[in-house]
């Protein structure tokens, strides 16, 4: 995956540079009904990558067990189809904290895809089978149609995944007034 991390060490370095100087009221600010505060998109998407390092890098285990307490988590973890309600409510407590949890994610990540044989990359995902859970979700999109190998679902569910989540957090930051990160 020689051409795999650069990318993603890179993409890594803008999520780092977004929640550089956030506040905890910032990352908590909901502008409006229907519109996410930081901290999801936060949650969602290192959490996430946390949780599929451990399917895809086989890593030690989540990250977060470990830190969760330590940045003041509220509410459920989210994923694709959490109720918007639910949605709505994901806050982070302590963004130091954070910043330490995400840096540790970004890092068991960065080396386990370092470590990972290139011949495992081939690999088909889910016994060679397409799951119904998949239908609708981006790796679905990313590989419409036959076997889905681990390659694929690093690409997208480590690096595009953080690229369309990364505009989100962009987006967002300009909501409580701070600027880009490009």
């Amino acid at each position: 995956m020689n051409d795999t991390l650069p990318r993603l060490r890179a993409l890594h370095g803008l999520w780092e540079r977004g929640v550089a100087g956030l506040t905890v009221d910032q990352v908590n600010h909901v502008e409006r009904a229907g519109v996410l505060p930081i901290a999801f998109t936060l949650v969602h998407f290192v959490r996430g990558e946390d949780a599929h390092a451990v399917e895809l890098l086989d890593t030690e285990g989540l990250l977060w067990d470990q830190h969760v307490t330590r940045f003041g988590y509220e509410g459920v973890i989210p994923s694709r189809g959490t109720p918007m309600a639910d949605a709505e409510r994901v806050r982070i407590g302590d963004m130091d904290a954070w910043r330490a949890y995400q840096r540790a994610v970004f890092a068991q990540v960065e080396q386990g895809l370092e470590r990972l044989p290139e011949e495992r990359l081939a690999l088909p995902m889910f016994g060679g089978g397409r799951p119904e859970s998949l239908r609708g979700g981006f790796l679905a999109a990313y590989v419409p149609q036959g076997t889905i190998t681990r390659r694929h679902a690093i690409e997208a569910w480590l690096y595009q995944h953080g690229c369309r989540h990364l505009g989100e957090l962009e987006h967002a930051r300009a909501l409580v007034g701070l600027g880009g990160l490009s």
